[in-house]
């Protein structure tokens, strides 16, 4: 699996070397090859050049992604968090599920902000080929997919302008209030699980954990 991903990342022309290698460990963690999370992967490109800064490494640029649950979007998710560094796991990655490929990309420093959205055209296109007509629709995997269906779809959004894939709307101002992240850790009194300070409860003079807090939220 590793060598067949590594082949493909390396047969897409124009990448730079740090995109290509995160391209490859988005490929090895999504798990499937697809149309999906290369859109996404390009999309977050685009999102970053129009804001002007680099992929995320700390937790000063945040992604709002309009994806939903229960439909052929979560593919695109993956690739934007992978292009832009904005993970679920950093808590600099939200959903508001819309059921929309598109999403929001703002510069946290700077409060500036930019609407990134795959064009319909696009989509239509995707959601026509075989890949979903012939195949995802019937309830087929898509790790069973054929390469030489699964691939080009893959390799498609990389021979594509910025400008013909999405549309980007910004930058335009979007502030977000910096919180300081808790380092302080507590025992739960009566499960004995360790804590984030700032998830703990009182209850009757002793500190509890939201599991054995007797108020249900």
């Amino acid at each position: 699996m590793f060598e067949r991903h590594r082949n493909i990342v390396n047969s897409i022309e124009g990448l730079k070397e740090e995109e290509r290698e995160f391209l490859y460990s988005a490929l090895n963690i999504h798990g499937h090859i697809c149309g999906g999370m290369p859109m996404g992967y390009v999309a977050g490109l685009a999102g970053l050049k129009a804001l002007g800064i680099k992929r995320e490494r700390n937790m000063d640029t945040m992604a709002i992604i309009n994806v939903g649950n229960g439909h052929a979007a979560g593919c695109f998710a993956d690739g934007v968090q992978f292009a832009t560094g904005c993970t679920s796991g950093k808590g600099i990655l939200k959903k508001e599920p819309k059921g929309k490929w598109s999403f929001l990309l703002i510069d946290k420093k700077k409060g500036k902000a930019v609407k990134v959205t795959l064009k319909g055209e696009i989509l239509k296109k995707a959601f026509s080929a075989p890949f979903i007509q012939d195949y995802r629709i019937k309830g087929i995997n898509p790790t069973d997919i054929p390469e030489n269906i699964a691939e080009p779809g893959f390799k498609r959004p990389f021979s594509l302008q910025f400008d013909q894939l999405v549309k980007v709307e910004g930058p335009f101002d979007f502030h977000i209030e910096k919180k300081k992240p808790c380092f302080k850790i507590v025992e739960c009194s009566m499960c004995g699980e360790m804590v984030a300070e700032n998830y703990v409860k009182l209850e009757e003079e002793k500190v509890v954990c939201i599991d054995c807090c007797g108020y249900k939220f």
